[in-house]
């Protein structure tokens, strides 16, 4: 006890900003402790703390630029980071700037997918994939529709008590652009529609919006037609890269009005440093959550990562392309049940454990996974508040009365040694009143039991995509 008193006695903390040549703040820099495996990243306002001993040198690294070396000589210690020559040209991650008032929608926005994710896990199999971007972006056109109490649910379960219209519709409109320019190397499409059965009225000023902040293509269909299926599904898979071939069913009831639609499509490389060698994967033993044992083809790597881990949980975070997006692999700690943890795990608790993450040296195994998902969102839906949609209140889309019949979702995700692709399609169907309805050596994380896994943009920490693995070798939904 005494050693470990002076061992705290001879450290301090040193923070500062981390900026390229031009004064713009850069996330995600790795800073270390010269000769240690002790550090921390920047975040997204390029601000680091770190306890550093007596007589220590920060290092400094960042994918395209010149590693920094810089001696700690007093409580403050800023950066700027030159462009390495090499890799000149590859644009670094830059934040997205969000008001204060839009970053606590942002994390309203997460509260509702850690919701949604627990009732699609009950429902589903051994693996569940969903996109609560998708669906936020289908239910923030919906909500341009509704009016009275309908309305007012909304507001209450989608965190908007806040904002005015225009307000709510700006936020999606610019998290949506932004995330479409923020890594280059990224391919990432986000597609909004509005379809519609022709002769139904609908209203001029929910079009207009659609259009204006959803960058909605809207057409009327003639419903009756047996090709207006295949148009819409021909639409979805043009944004998916044919990864969602189909989110409409070829039959479409007398009272079926319009088709609302969400398209997400991500595929980006793991960012160099944390690249998977093809030659490392072998045959390993995954043990499911009911004790089976299976043969999975288990990636491999060493590497400094961002790391955490405390009595409930180990979190470890890859990023892809500039590091404007990332995995984040969660698994429960030893002994303890992966439903468990998806029951506890919040906005609070995930907002935590990332802000007090470390770059560690991290021994990772990760199973190749592929995984497909089909599933109706009415029952998450209606347990979050939102059970009203289900009864009308539309009157803002057009004058007939109009409910919510059903939300669908597919997804697809495949995660390899190059990284990921992934996509959602997310439909609401509105129908018409006929019916109703710090360690020397690595710390361990090896994933060869069931784990939690979320796609994100770091600086928002918007959440494109979360699933749950318990079977890498099987496909659900088919």
């Amino acid at each position: 006890m005494t050693l470990q008193a002076q061992e705290t006695a001879e450290t301090r903390t040193v923070s500062g900003i981390v900026t390229n040549d031009s004064g713009e703040p850069l996330i995600g820099v790795t800073v270390m402790i010269k000769g240690t495996s002790t550090g921390v990243v920047s975040d997204m306002d390029g601000k680091y703390a770190i306890d550093v001993p007596e007589n220590a040198t920060l290092r400094f690294q960042y994918l395209g630029f010149e590693d920094q070396e810089m001696a700690v000589e007093g409580p403050q210690l800023n950066c700027v980071m030159v462009e390495d020559e090499l890799t000149k040209g590859l644009q670094p991650a830059q934040a997205i700037k969000l008001t204060s008032q839009q970053q606590e929608k942002a994390k309203a926005d997460n509260r509702l997918a850690f919701q949604f994710f627990r009732e699609v896990a009950r429902q589903e199999g051994d693996n569940a994939f969903f996109s609560p971007f998708s669906l936020n972006l289908v239910l923030g056109m919906l909500y341009n529709g509704a009016s009275g109490s309908t309305r007012n649910d909304m507001i209450q379960a989608l965190g908007l008590a806040d904002y005015s219209e225009a307000e709510i519709n700006e936020y999606y409109q610019k998290i949506a652009g932004a995330l479409l320019k923020v890594d280059p190397t990224t391919e990432l499409a986000v597609a909004n529609s509005i379809w519609y059965r022709d002769r139904f009225s609908v209203k001029k000023d929910f079009v207009e919006i659609g259009k204006a902040y959803f960058d909605a293509e809207v057409q009327a269909l003639d419903f009756n037609d047996p090709k207006a299926a295949g148009t819409i599904n021909n639409w979805v898979a043009d944004q998916t890269n044919n990864r969602i071939t189909q989110i409409v069913g070829a039959s479409m009831p007398d009272d079926l009005m319009m088709y609302l639609v969400n398209a997400v499509y991500f595929k980006s490389k793991w960012q160099q440093d944390v690249k998977f060698d093809e030659k490392k994967t072998k045959p390993d033993t995954f043990t499911k959550t009911k004790g089976q044992k299976k043969k999975v083809h288990m990636m491999e790597q060493t590497s400094f990562l961002s790391y955490f881990s405390d009595e409930h949980l180990q979190l470890v975070e890859l990023d892809y392309g500039n590091r404007a997006f990332s995995m984040v692999a969660v698994l429960p700690s030893n002994g303890k049940d992966l439903n468990q943890l998806i029951n506890d795990l919040d906005q609070e608790k995930w907002e935590y454990a990332l802000s007090h993450t470390q770059r560690q040296k991290v021994w990772l195994k990760l199973p190749r996974f592929k995984l497909e998902n089909d599933f109706l969102l009415d029952e998450p839906t209606r347990k979050s508040g939102l059970g009203k949609i289900f009864s009308g209140g539309f009157n803002k889309i057009s004058d007939d009365d109009l409910f919510v019949s059903s939300i669908r979702q597919k997804t697809f995700v495949e995660v390899n040694e190059e990284g990921t692709e992934a996509a959602a399609a997310t439909s609401v169907i509105l129908i018409g009143s006929a019916r109703h309805a710090k360690p020397v050596e690595p710390v361990r994380f090896f994933a060869n039991r069931p784990f939690l896994f979320l796609i994100r943009e770091k600086s928002t920490g918007a959440i494109l995509f979360m699933g749950r693995v318990d079977d890498p070798l099987s496909v659900n939904g088919i």
